[in-house]
């Protein structure tokens, strides 16, 4: 039982001994664990400056290309819709230079079909005047009576001035 009983020369010499240790710690050891804590704090504050630091900027970034494609989306659609109107400028042009060209063919046709239409009258009257002559020629040559040769003279005229009448 003496180890639990304390000796007063063993209690003297280990509190010698830990006031040395303690001493010499203090003076050699504490100070620079104290500086190499004090640092490792200062660099455990900075990282986490560093790294809030980084995130800042990587949200301010993330803004910055969303708004960057916001902007690209909005440029996208003016110039799919200037697409789209020239399209629709560029179809208008083309279906009224094709209506301009048909109302000009069909005016051309128009015309066209009256200068025909004058010369296929100008030749039924110069037909009909032939068979006139040809009739008168042949009526001349059957020497009929004066009246009947006025009647069908008469007749011929009312004729041709109702065919030239009617066009």
């Amino acid at each position: 039982m003496d180890l639990l009983t304390p000796d007063l020369g063993t209690y003297i010499w280990s509190l010698f001994i830990f006031m040395t240790v303690l001493f010499v710690l203090k003076r050699y050891a504490w100070n620079p664990l104290l500086d190499f804590l004090e640092e490792r704090e200062e660099d455990i504050a900075n990282s986490l400056k560093m790294a809030e630091s980084a995130k800042s900027d990587l949200e301010q970034i993330k803004d910055e290309s969303q708004k960057i494609l916001d902007q690209a989306k909005k440029e996208g659609k003016v110039i799919v819709t200037d697409s789209k109107q020239k399209a629709e400028d560029s179809a208008n042009k083309i279906l009224e230079s094709a209506k301009a060209k048909s109302d000009e063919f069909i005016v051309d046709a128009k015309s066209k079909i009256e200068i025909e239409k004058q010369r296929a009258i100008k030749e039924i009257k110069e037909e009909v005047v032939d068979l006139s002559i040809d009739l008168a020629s042949k009526i001349l040559q059957r020497n009929v009576k004066d009246d009947d040769n006025d009647k069908f003279i008469k007749s011929s005229l009312d004729a041709m001035k109702t065919d030239e009448a009617k066009s």
